[in-house]
């Protein structure tokens, strides 16, 4: 135990800093801060922040300064400031600060439960010594102390303790399957405290569910302290479903069957009907929407579960579909609000509180995978949270994928007697049901959309506005179906919801210009081009003139999809330019409107090409301006955090416009980034230090603009920088392990492909092609496909001029050589496919007779070169290929593509 003891003087300096912390008056609230922030420095600072935190209502000399609120007060604001302190990166674990009083004496926080606030913040600060110290040296014994001191805490009632344990589980729960002080592993003793907590009687209601909580971070882990007590804990639960009417605990029974489920299906198969009808009746008559949602969750996962055949799920289809479409009625209260607001909103002014943040749709390189759409059911929605509705349509729409006859037999007739209700919520339930099951379903109601679809265009005319907010959803939804087949629906669909972009409610353009989003999305681009083009840009046009700010966002991504689907002509430039460049002059260097305004425009000037360059100069040299801010005052932050940061979009953003600009300016865009050519090349500093940065995105942006640098500019301008952004490159593919940085990664190798083809790089490629080989050829990590995709594309890229390098060691292989096949042969770039077996025929070729090539690698080679790829450019490589091979190349039973490239070359 700790025998530190507070001096009086700085305890009650520390206490009225707290104090004045929160004060009102702004000057002596940053004073106080300031104060703080030079106490912390002090090795005993967490001690005095962890007294208050504890004895803050009983010391004497506190008592005798301060009223009894500001004591309360400053309890919680002492543990919150403890738990932030702990958090700070090496704040523990470099020994800056004394905790051996804050681990003795901590759990005292959680003796007195009466005072709930500081319970909870003392949990928050238990937790955060587990995540941040114990975890790190499980050898100190106070780890296990501490445990065992919480257990039996819970073991005797104490909620608070229960709750720090749940916290503790969630954040460290695979720790302790290791070994602890003493080679405990602490696994044992927690599973058999929290079934016997679960099972017990006496148990209250939290103490029970915290309990379950616990377990259920347990669950996935797999470990065998759980697996051997598994069926005694599925006893209890099954017990307490048919016996416990508590919500908190019918919660988390709700959330136990469905994560057994994910990680052992095998013991609830048997008593699937029992379960499901379970969750049925909870769905169905709970009043706690918390439970009746967990429930729903386990019929989603149930329906999405890989583990779980078809023919097991089918015969519950019968009850469960007519319980979701009850679901997906709005609640009274939500009725009631909406029926209040249903008046004409749309030239109010939008409150900033009503805005939600927009990430940018980031612009990737070589990423094969397109951004995935948002269009799930709960798109629909008027309010941002996650509720039973939205549950209940996203579980109907997977069940639908899953056994869309069956549902489509189920719920049609629900849905057509519905159809034409009287009560608006009824019809727009009706409506979100159709555009749910729109995916899975549509080929079972194909013979009843030539009707249907009209109707539907018809609710865009409702008085209700949720009815015509939420039909723009669902025909989106059905947009695969007219576009594939049915284009005849093109027009009487889509003129309508161009005419609902104008709508006299807010709610409703939102979802009638996300609709009109969808549907270029999914057009070819003749078709816009066509039929579309102009009453879009007309329409958009006046849309930049009615919308206000929430849904002037949205509008700037179907803008950008149109730019990015279609080559934007001299009518874009009078129509929907001149508002971009509008909102562009008025909006302020940091509002967050610029975001996706920036992302806009740079899909509008990679579409105009050269027809954006008399704005091009204004427009880079503010986005310019914007990254340079962003990062300088990102490296000053590093010396004085009172610094604010932007945020990372900013940066993100203006990468990415000016990217936009040099892929629609061509070379062009040489003068505007350098506009002094090589004496002043600080654009290329700049992109090192984004380089540099932790976020993924950023880095993603940032190697994307430089590709295209070296694409279109002249290679000279890299001279000086090039062993930097070499270097660079080679950390990004080293550090390859985190799913999260895959597109970084991508654009990483995709810049180094295109550096090689236009920079000799003799003087690196030992190190970076061993580099390349080491990813393309690993045997102990499953890599993304568009990650071996673009190191093929860049293996050849190299090969072109330096394919020596790969003529022996691990790429001279057959096995090998038949991966490099399959990772390109589908390239649809024309140009791409050609740079890359440009190089790979010249290594191939200088390899000579020491790899023994197989008839199927051979096949690969041929069918590749004979699809989307320019022969001509390399046509002496090829010939001398097909030389080599000829005894061979005759007995191959080739395509038809191969078999014409082969006719060419024996008629030249």
């Amino acid at each position: 135990m700790s025998s530190w003891q507070p001096n009086g003087e700085y305890l009650l300096h520390v206490a009225t800093l707290l104090k004045n912390s929160m004060s009102p008056n702004q000057e002596e609230r940053s004073q106080a801060m300031e104060a703080l922030k030079t106490f912390q420095l002090q090795s005993e600072f967490l001690n005095y922040l962890c007294y208050i935190l504890i004895e803050g209502e009983t010391n004497e000399l506190l008592k005798s300064h301060l009223s009894l609120l500001d004591l309360q007060n400053n309890r919680a604001t002492a543990g919150l400031l403890l738990k932030n302190t702990m958090l700070e990166e090496g704040s523990l674990t470099k020994g800056t600060h004394d905790i051996q009083y804050v681990k003795s004496n901590i759990i005292h926080g959680l003796y007195n439960s009466s005072n709930a606030l500081v319970s909870n913040v003392t949990g928050i600060v238990i937790t955060t010594l587990f995540s941040t110290y114990y975890r790190q040296h499980r050898e100190d014994p106070q780890g296990i102390e501490m445990l065992s001191q919480l257990l039996e805490l819970a073991s005797n009632g104490n909620e608070s303790s229960i709750k720090a344990l749940s916290k503790i589980m969630e954040d460290s729960a695979q720790f302790f399957q290791l070994k602890w002080s003493g080679d405990i592993k602490p696994m044992d003793m927690l599973v058999s405290v929290f079934i016997r907590l679960t099972g017990d009687p006496a148990s209250s209601p939290v103490i029970k569910s915290e309990a379950i909580k616990c377990l259920n971070n347990i669950v996935p882990l797999q470990s065998q302290s759980f697996i051997v007590k598994i069926d005694d804990f599925l006893n209890i639960i099954f017990n307490l479903a048919q016996s416990d009417e508590n919500d908190l605990v019918r919660a988390q029974i709700c959330v136990s069957f469905a994560t057994i489920l994910e990680f052992r299906p095998d013991k609830l198969i048997d008593h699937l009907s029992g379960i499901i009808h379970f969750m049925l009746h909870l769905i169905g008559s709970v009043l706690e929407e918390k439970v009746a949602i967990e429930a729903c969750e386990f019929l989603h996962a149930f329906a999405t579960n890989s583990q779980i055949p078809q023919h097991i799920v089918q015969p519950y289809v019968k009850d469960v579909v007519p319980v979701l479409l009850a679901k997906m009625v709005y609640n009274e209260e939500t009725i009631l609000a909406l029926e209040v607001s249903n008046e004409d909103d749309a030239f109010e002014e939008d409150k900033d509180e009503d805005i939600r943040p927009v990430a940018p749709r980031i612009v990737k390189k070589r990423d094969g995978d397109a951004d995935s759409e948002d269009e799930d059911a709960d798109d629909s929605e008027v309010d941002t949270q996650w509720n039973l509705r939205k549950c209940s349509a996203s579980t109907l729409d997977v069940l639908t994928n899953l056994l869309p006859g069956d549902v489509v037999n189920v719920a049609i007739p629900f849905l057509r007697e519905h159809l034409t209700s009287e009560r608006w919520y009824i019809r727009e339930a009706t409506v979100l049901a159709l555009g749910a099951m729109a995916e899975g379903g549509v080929k079972y109601f194909d013979d009843q959309l030539p009707a249907l679809v009209p109707f539907l265009v018809q609710q865009l005319k409702d008085s209700w506005a949720p009815v015509r907010k939420i039909t723009c959803w669902t025909l989106s939804r059905f947009s695969p179906w007219i576009l594939m087949d049915h284009t005849e629906f093109l027009i009487p669909v889509l003129e309508p919801i161009v005419n609902t972009l104008m709508d006299r409610k807010k709610d409703v353009q939102e979802a009638a210009i996300s609709a009109v989003a969808v549907f270029i999305e999914n057009c070819d681009s003749e078709l816009i081009e066509t039929l579309l083009y102009k009453e879009l840009l007309s329409s958009f046009s006046k849309c930049f003139e009615l919308y206000k700010k929430k849904n002037l966002i949205i509008l700037y991504d179907a803008v950008g999809r149109l730019a990015e689907k279609c080559e934007l002509d001299d009518m874009a430039m009078q129509t929907i330019l001149p508002h971009l460049i509008a909102k562009w002059s008025s909006l302020s260097d940091n509002d967050k409107e610029l975001w996706p305004l920036l992302e806009c425009l740079s899909y509008v000037a990679t579409s105009l090409g050269e027809r954006f360059m008399p704005m091009a100069p204004e427009v880079y040299n503010r986005a310019y301006m914007i990254l340079r801010q962003c990062v300088e005052l990102d490296e000053r932050s590093h010396q004085d955090p009172n610094i604010v940061v932007p945020e990372k979009d900013f940066v993100i953003t203006s990468l990415d416009l000016i990217d936009g600009l040099v892929q629609g300016l061509g070379p062009q865009s040489e003068q505007l980034l350098f506009p002094q050519g090589n004496k002043n090349t600080l654009i290329l500093n700049i992109l090192i230090k984004c380089l540099h940065d932790p976020v993924h995105e950023v880095r993603q942006s940032a190697f994307a603009l430089l590709g295209d640098i070296v694409y279109f500019h002249e290679p000279r301008l890299l001279a000086n920088s090039l062993p930097e952004f070499l270097k660079l490159i080679a950390i990004e593919m080293v550090h390859n392990d985190d799913s999260d940085g895959v597109s970084a990664l991508v654009n990483a190798i995709w810049c180094l492909g295109l550096i090689g083809e236009r920079i000799n790089l003799t003087d690196y490629i030992v190190d970076l092609s061993r580099l390349i080989l080491d990813l393309f050829t690993t045997t102990s990590q499953i890599l993304d496909k568009s990650v071996t995709e673009n190191l093929a594309i860049t293996i050849g890229r190299l090969g072109m001029t330096l394919p020596e390098v790969f003529s022996s060691g691990p790429f001279a292989s057959d096995s090998v050589w038949s991966k490099w096949c399959l990772s390109v042969n589908d390239l649809e770039s024309l140009e791409e496919k050609s740079s890359a077996y440009m190089g790979f025929i010249k290594i191939v070729n200088l390899t000579g007779y020491n790899v023994s090539i197989t008839d199927e690698t051979l096949k690969s080679i041929l069918e590749g070169l004979a699809v989307n790829v320019d022969v001509t450019i390399f046509a002496q490589d090829i010939y001398a290929l097909l030389m080599k091979y000829s005894d061979k190349i005759q007995i191959l039973r080739l395509s038809q593509e191969a078999i014409a490239l082969l006719q060419q070359f024996s008629s030249n």
